[in-house]
C-alpha cells in the first residue's frame, strides 16, 4: 500500500522538451551547479522524470526502514559535548544514508557495464561479469532482440519524460521492455518486483508503443543482486493497462501537490 506524501526519497529529475536531462542547473552566481527545483521547471517548463511522478507515493515499509537506519546511526555516532544538537543531528543523518551513497555508486557502475554489454562494448569483465554474463545468457536464451537502449520517452501529453534500459522484441516481432534494478538480497530471500516497477515500466510502454499495445507488450524486470554476485532474478509483468491507467492518475497528483502542469 502506497500513501501521498510531498517528499520523495531520491532528488527529483527533470527534461526538457526534446528529452534532454536537466537535473541540474547553474547557479545564479556562476560558482557551480545545484539540483533543478519545481521553481525552475516553471521557469523552463520541464518535464518530471517518470520516478519523480511515482516517487509522491511513500512506501511505509521504506519509511521504517529509513527511521531504523536513523535509530542505528544515532547509536553509533555519539554526541560530542561541544556540537550543536543542530550539528549532531546532521552527522548522525549523514552517517544512516551513507551505505545508500555507496550502493547508488555500485548501482550506476553495475548499469554501465551493463548497458556497455548490451550494446557489444568492452567492459571491465574481471570487475562486473558476474553481474552481466546470466543477463546476457538470459536475452540470448528468450531471443530477444534489442531495438533501443537507454532511450529517451517524452510524453508531453501526460507531462513526463525518462530514459529506459532496453526495449526489444521477440516472438516475431512483439514488443517489449526490460528495465534494470540493483538490489541488495540475502541467501533464500525472494526478490520481488512492486507497484512502482510495474507502474515505470507501463508509463515508459505506453510512450513508446501507444496505449493499444499494452497488452502485448512483455515487460521485465532484471534485479542483480550486488551482495550475491551472480544472483540475477528476472520477472515478468503481465498486461500493463491497469498500471497505466494508476500511473496517470499520480500524474494528476503529482500536477496537483506541486502546483504545476507540464503537460502540453
Amino acid at each position: 500500500m502506497a500513501i501521498l506524501t510531498r517528499q520523495a526519497f531520491k532528488q527529483s529529475h527533470w527534461y526538457t522538451r526534446q528529452g534532454e536531462p536537466m537535473h541540474r542547473i547553474m547557479k545564479a552566481d556562476g560558482s557551480g551547479d545545484r539540483a533543478t527545483t519545481v521553481k525552475d521547471a516553471r521557469r523552463l517548463k520541464l518535464l518530471p522524470s517518470v520516478t519523480s511522478v511515482i516517487g509522491i507515493l511513500a512506501k511505509p515499509a521504506l519509511e521504517t526502514w529509513k527511521m531504523t537506519q536513523v535509530a542505528e546511526a544515532a547509536l553509533r555516532t555519539p554526541k560530542d559535548d561541544a556540537e550543536t544538537v543542530e550539528y549532531w543531528c546532521r552527522r548522525v543523518r549523514d552517517a544512516a544514508f551513507e551505505q545508500v551513497e555507496d550502493a547508488a555508486d555500485t548501482g550506476t557502475k553495475v548499469h554501465a557495464a551493463l548497458e556497455a554489454a548490451a550494446a557489444g562494448e568492452p567492459y571491465d569483465e574481471e570487475a562486473w561479469g558476474a553481474y552481466v554474463r546470466p543477463v546476457l545468457a538470459y536475452i540470448a536464451r528468450e531471443g530477444l532482440v534489442i531495438t533501443g537502449r537507454e532511450k529517451r520517452v517524452v510524453n508531453a501529453g501526460h507531462g513526463f519524460a525518462g530514459t529506459t534500459d532496453l526495449f526489444f522484441t521477440h516472438g516475431g516481432g512483439q514488443p517489449g521492455i526490460l528495465d534494470y534494478k540493483t538490489k541488495k538480497t540475502k541467501p533464500g530471500e525472494k526478490v520481488e518486483a512492486y507497484d512502482e516497477h510495474r507502474l515505470q515500466l507501463a508509463a515508459y510502454a505506453a510512450t513508446e508503443y501507444g496505449d493499444a499495445y499494452l497488452s502485448r507488450v512483455r515487460a521485465v524486470n532484471v534485479f542483480v543482486s550486488t551482495t550475491e554476485p551472480g544472483r540475477v532474478e528476472f520477472v515478468t509483468h503481465g498486461d500493463l493497462t491497469r498500471d497505466w491507467q494508476a500511473f496517470k492518475l499520480l500524474a494528476g497528483l503529482w500536477r496537483y501537490v506541486k502546483e504545476y502542469d507540464p503537460r502540453g
